[in-house]
């Protein structure tokens, strides 16, 4: 191949390569838009939900664990310690903007940092790299999210992206863009297919159907609770 097609091919490449940072930029603000909406429509209904319902639960599950209580003095038997309810969710689900920290998610944390620690960079370049997925890894850490955290884990493409050689000059650049776009773009659909797989997000859509049927499905629910708090009450005072 002479010096005129070597020359042409590599304009070429930096030619697709611009369309594909382009095309990952515009789908990456499209996504990210949509992720936003979600995350404000999420957070705007289970603030209503706690108002009107969850309240009324947590309520209605603190007369039911006294009714226990004073069954278990009537009958003279203590509960157990194991007997004692795991904390009650009132809002149908977890959270998005929840950080669920445990053993199993602090050690996937770590396993990440470890693998991608800006201090085990072999030069600034590296660490500039390395810090960019640590910045994904600590958001995904604080949202609880584990799926992202295995995918940085378990990403070998990432892993050669951090390691090797990536010289700042053109072409290569546009292609450690692209690797930048593309993790960005991965993290935030997982964070899209978080939310719409959530139980409370499903609610909040069961509930928006009922209220296009005229349905006020979060008041009847409300009204519903309280009828149940009244008969518990009774029951309590009965036991006393």
């Amino acid at each position: 191949m002479n010096s005129l097609s070597l020359h042409s091919s590599s304009v070429k490449e930096a030619v697709d390569l611009e369309s594909e940072v382009a095309r990952l930029e515009a789908a990456l603000a499209g996504r990210r838009a949509e992720l936003t909406a979600l995350q404000d429509g999420l957070r705007e209904f289970k603030t209503r939900y706690a108002q009107v319902v969850g309240s009324r639960l947590a309520e209605l599950a603190e007369v039911e664990k006294a009714i226990r209580e004073a069954e278990g003095r009537v009958l003279g038997v203590e509960r157990e310690p194991e007997e004692e309810e795991a904390e009650t969710d009132f809002y149908g689900g977890q959270d998005a903007s929840a950080a669920p920290v445990g053993k199993s998610l602090r050690r996937l944390f770590w396993s990440v940092a470890k693998m991608f620690h800006p201090d085990h960079a072999a030069d600034e370049g590296e660490a500039r790299r390395r810090h960019t997925v640590m910045a994904e890894a600590s958001r995904a850490y604080r949202e609880g999210d584990v799926e992202s955290l295995h995918t940085l884990l378990g990403d070998e493409g990432l892993q050669s992206f951090c390691t090797g050689a990536q010289p700042d000059e053109d072409p290569e650049d546009l292609g450690a863009r692209a690797l930048r776009l593309e993790l960005e773009l991965r993290t935030i659909e997982f964070g899209i297919k978080r939310i719409r797989l959530d139980a409370l997000y499903r609610l909040k859509l069961e509930i928006e159907a009922e209220a296009a049927r005229g349905r006020d499905a979060l008041t009847l629910s409300a009204e519903r609770i309280d009828r149940q708090i009244v008969k518990a009450r009774r029951r309590l005072e009965n036991l006393s």
